[in-house]
C-alpha cells in the first residue's frame, strides 16, 4: 500500500508549478494589450491579492491532492459499473467524450452550489471578490476550493473513466478557463464558454448573480436556465454584492467566514442559523442584508512597488522548487517550505492592505528568509 504522501505517484502539482510561468507570460501580454487601447485592466494591490490565492492553493494541493486521488482510486476500484474504456479504437476515443462532459458537469454542479449554500459560498466566493476582471482572477482560487469537490466527481470513478482520464480533462478545462477570464479578447462561442459569457458570472448586478456557471460548455447552464447574456441597459459591475474588504490573497480566505459568523450570532434561532448556513449567501430574510464596502486600491512608492514585486517572486521560486521537485522534499521540509510562502503572502497582503505595522514586520520577515532558507536544507 503506498503512502498517503507519496506525491510522485500521486501528486498532479507539477503541471501546476509548470504553469506558472505561463500564466505570467499571458498576464504580461494582457497587460501590455490593456495599455495599447489605454484601459486599466490591472491594479497592483488587486493583482497580488489574486497570485496569493492562486500560489496558496496549488501549495495546499501538496497535502490535499493525493487524498483527493487516493479517493478517486478506491471508488474507481470499488464502485466503477464499467472498465472497458481501454479498449482501443473508436471506443477508447469516447471514454475522453464521456471525461470531458462528466468532469465539466460534474464542475457545473459543484459550481453552482457554490453560490447556493452559504456555507459553501464562503470558500468559493474568493473567486468573486476582486471588482477587476483579467487574467488573474483565473488564479484567485479559495485554498479549500477541493475540500468538498469530490462527491461532485463521483460519476467519472462510477462510469469506470481512469483516473489518467480524468485528471486530463479537468486540468484541460481549468487551463481552459484561464482564456475566459479577459476583456479584451473576443471570439464566437460554438457552444463554449467565452470571456463575453463569462464577465457575466462575475457581475453582481442583480439579474447576473449566479448564472453562467459551466467552465468550458454552455449546454449545461440553457439545460438547467442558468444561461443569461449581458444585456444592453445593464452594464457589467464585476465583485461581490458585499463589496471588496481586502487585497491579502490570505485574509480573503476567511472574509467571508467571519461575516457568515456574525450573521449566525444574530439569528434568532437554531432554524435561522441552519438557514443562514445552508440558504443562499447574504439572503436571509430575518437578518438585513449586508453593507456594500469596496476597498480603495492602495498607491504605493515606485521603491516600495519594486520592492513588493521582488518578494513575490523569491515566494514565486520557492513556491516552483517545491512543487517541481516534490519528489526530492520530505514531508518536514514540504510542511515547513509551504508555511514560510503564506507567512509571506500574508505579510505581503497585509502590507497591501495597509495593516498598522505591516511594513515593519516585513522587513523583519524579509531580513529572517536566509535562516529560513537555511532550515530547509538543514531538514533536507
Amino acid at each position: 500500500m503506498q503512502h498517503p504522501f507519496d506525491f510522485a505517484a500521486y501528486d498532479t502539482s507539477a503541471w501546476y508549478a509548470l504553469g506558472i510561468p505561463v500564466y505570467l507570460v499571458l498576464m504580461g501580454a494582457e497587460w501590455l494589450y490593456g495599455r495599447r487601447q489605454r484601459r486599466e485592466v490591472y491594479g497592483f494591490a488587486d493583482t497580488l491579492g489574486n497570485l496569493s490565492c492562486g500560489l496558496g492553493e496549488v501549495l495546499i494541493g501538496l497535502f490535499l491532492g493525493p487524498w483527493l486521488v487516493g479517493l478517486y482510486d478506491w471508488a474507481f476500484a470499488h464502485m466503477a459499473i464499467y472498465r472497458g474504456w481501454d479498449q482501443s479504437g473508436a471506443h477508447h476515443a469516447l471514454s475522453w467524450v464521456v471525461a470531458f462532459l462528466a468532469a465539466d458537469f460534474g464542475y457545473y454542479v459543484y459550481h453552482r452550489c457554490g453560490h447556493r449554500v452559504a456555507l459553501l459560498w464562503c470558500i468559493h466566493g474568493v473567486h468573486h471578490q476582486s471588482s477587476r476582471f483579467n487574467l488573474t482572477i483565473a488564479m484567485r482560487h479559495p485554498w479549500l476550493s477541493d475540500s468538498y469537490s469530490a462527491p461532485f466527481y463521483a460519476l467519472l470513478p462510477i462510469l469506470g473513466i481512469p483516473r489518467t482520464q480524468f485528471f486530463i480533462a479537468i486540468s484541460l478545462i481549468s487551463f481552459y478557463a484561464l482564456t475566459v477570464h479577459t476583456q479584451l479578447a473576443t471570439r464566437p462561442g460554438l457552444g463554449l464558454v467565452t470571456p463575453a459569457t463569462h464577465i457575466v458570472h462575475h457581475c453582481r448586478n442583480p439579474r447576473y448573480i449566479g448564472r453562467n456557471l459551466g467552465a468550458m460548455f454552455t449546454f449545461w447552464d440553457r439545460l438547467f436556465g442558468t444561461h443569461v447574456t449581458l444585456h444592453p441597459d445593464d452594464p457589467p459591475d464585476v465583485g461581490t454584492p458585499g463589496g471588496h474588504r481586502s487585497f491579502s490573497g490570505v485574509r480573503a480566505q476567511w472574509v467571508f467566514f467571519e461575516e457568515l459568523y456574525d450573521r449566525c450570532r444574530q439569528a434568532p434561532g437554531w432554524k435561522d442559523r441552519l438557514r443562514v448556513l445552508l440558504g443562499p449567501p447574504g439572503r436571509s430574510a430575518a437578518l438585513p442584508v449586508l453593507p456594500d464596502v469596496r476597498a480603495a486600491e492602495p498607491v504605493f512608492l515606485l521603491r516600495e512597488r519594486l520592492y513588493l514585486v521582488a518578494q513575490v517572486a523569491i515566494l514565486v521560486g520557492g513556491s516552483v522548487y517545491l512543487l517541481w521537485w516534490r519528489e526530492l522534499h520530505g514531508t518536514a521540509v514540504l510542511l515547513a517550505g509551504v508555511g514560510w510562502v503564506l507567512a509571506g503572502l500574508h505579510s505581503v497582503g497585509a502590507v497591501a492592505d495597509g495593516a498598522p505595522g505591516a511594513w515593519r514586520r516585513e522587513r523583519v520577515r524579509a531580513a529572517l528568509t536566509p535562516v529560513m532558507l537555511g532550515v530547509l536544507v538543514a531538514l533536507r
